[in-house]
């Protein structure tokens, strides 16, 4: 079966308008790129994101040889999503990972609920680092001026850690358009 890819974005969704048009402008031709638009913001729940992704599952669509890839709180809902279904992608590219640890945060809105569902206990960590394969963390310390965060999801998934400076969180407010980074990384896994 060939491969195919998974963009999964972030709380605000700009992920598929920002750098997700380049993967797709990237790699349309040469393999079937999917970009699922899951609720956003206050709506962004992980049950939601959980029957979004299931139908892809359940259609052969999502399978063992798709190269999925992940922007902030798509990382969490994602690796919980594998833990609950058993599965396991051909390769798993995590960008920004941001709500994935309870860490201090001034905020009072709404994100501070929608983050609080998404973050992971010990043991699904602990199943993406035994059956997962291929696994990589893009980062920037810019993003909340937190390396720690990065580095503890690198040692806690076995992902091999891709440090880019200057991309802050990778997302639409910082105008990250392109990550040609993850463009070169993901056509190490494309057949």
């Amino acid at each position: 079966m060939k491969s195919n890819i998974f963009v999964l974005h972030s709380l605000n969704g700009d992920t598929l308008e920002m750098w997700g048009k380049q993967v797709k402008a990237e790699f349309e031709n040469q393999t079937e790129v999917i970009m699922p638009k899951f609720p956003i913001r206050a709506e962004s729940s992980y049950e939601k994101f959980s029957d979004i992704l299931n139908e892809y599952l359940e259609s052969g669509k999502l399978n063992e040889n798709s190269i999925v890839v992940c922007h902030s709180i798509g990382n969490p809902y994602f690796i919980r999503f594998c833990d609950v279904k058993n599965f396991v992608p051909k390769a798993y590219i995590a960008v920004a990972p941001g709500a994935v640890y309870h860490y201090p945060s001034s905020r009072n809105d709404y994100i501070v609920e929608v983050k609080k569902q998404a973050y992971l206990m010990p043991e699904e960590l602990e199943n993406v680092k035994e059956k997962f394969k291929n696994v990589f963390c893009f980062y920037s310390d810019e993003d909340d001026g937190n390396k720690e965060k990065f580095e503890r999801f690198i040692a806690d998934t076995g992902a091999k850690g891709i440090y880019l400076e200057g991309y802050n969180h990778f997302d639409g407010y910082h105008s990250v358009h392109e990550v040609p980074e993850v463009i070169e990384k993901i056509k190490e896994f494309v057949e």
